[in-house]
């Protein structure tokens, strides 16, 4: 099994939802209005650094894992070409775990 963090601008949160539905991923975590800073900028929800970040949490089989992450990777390339090139706030990371519990 693998856990999928998929941190990404809550602006894309509509795109990002529609992309898991399509893919099949039911079970997830959202931990809304996160907080921090990157290459794509500083996301502080405060005037001078507004909006803020979502992140979900989902785990999946390994050959489910892979279709994910290529879809996800596959949108952000889209994104940033309709961008011009400019960095997109969706970044995703993948650990191996194990249900202990």
């Amino acid at each position: 099994m693998q856990l999928i963090a998929i941190i990404f601008r809550s602006s894309l949160e509509r795109e990002v939802k529609d992309l898991l539905a399509a893919m099949g991923v039911v079970a997830h975590t959202e931990l809304p209005d996160v907080l921090g800073a990157g290459r794509a900028g500083t996301v502080a929800d405060s005037f001078e650094f507004p909006g803020t970040n979502t992140l979900i949490l989902t785990v999946l089989e390994h050959p489910e894992a892979t279709r994910l992450t290529d879809a996800l990777r596959d949108f952000r390339v889209r994104a940033v070409g309709r961008q011009g090139g400019a960095e997109v706030p969706l970044h995703v990371f993948v650990v191996p775990c194990a249900q202990v519990v």
